[in-house]
């Protein structure tokens, strides 16, 4: 009897792995809103920053939406923001005079590394009373998640659709 509990509990165990990951991600970005309001920043003003300065060259504004889980026409909007203060550039795609590309200007980038600090400081603080071993596990379980959803994607995105025939029911041909 037991072993059906444990397989009980490891269901309920993956059923709310997922909303657990949500809510710690959210309450990790809230500190990290809270402590960076300080410098007049927030979450919307932030993390856009923060993910250009991680890329070599321009970034889609397309690209940049997806990343951050935004609209368009929000982000459009807070772009606008962000380039009246001098933190990020827009110019036109050379390849795609449809699109546009936006750079982190070097005060964007002082804001980033105050930003990166900031994140630094709370990674210490709701890690502290974790060893760095169960760090590195859990982040290999992590890893290995990533893993799947990617490849899960990559199976989506090759995927033949059904489809669905107007006929069916007609013939012995369609199950």
């Amino acid at each position: 009897m037991e072993p059906e509990n444990d397989s009980l509990e490891a269901s309920e165990a993956r059923r709310f792995f997922g909303h657990r990951l949500a809510r710690i991600a959210a309450a990790w970005r809230r500190e990290i809103d809270t402590d960076l309001r300080a410098f007049g920043l927030t979450d919307a003003t932030w993390r856009p920053i923060y993910y250009l300065n991680f890329s070599t060259t321009p970034m889609r504004q397309t690209d940049l939406a997806r990343s951050l889980s935004l609209e368009a026409p929000s982000l459009v909007r807070l772009l606008d923001v962000l380039e009246k203060r001098g933190y990020v550039v827009r110019e036109t795609d050379e390849e795609d005079r449809r699109s546009k590309l936006v750079s982190i200007t070097d005060e964007g980038r002082q804001v980033a590394a105050l930003v990166s600090q900031v994140a630094d400081e709370v990674t210490v603080r709701l890690t502290a009373a974790i060893s760095d071993r169960e760090l590195d596990e859990c982040g290999q379980v992590l890893d290995r998640v990533e893993q799947a959803a990617q490849e899960h994607r990559e199976l989506a995105s090759h995927a033949v659709p059904l489809r669905r025939d107007s006929g069916a029911g007609r013939g012995s041909d369609h199950v």
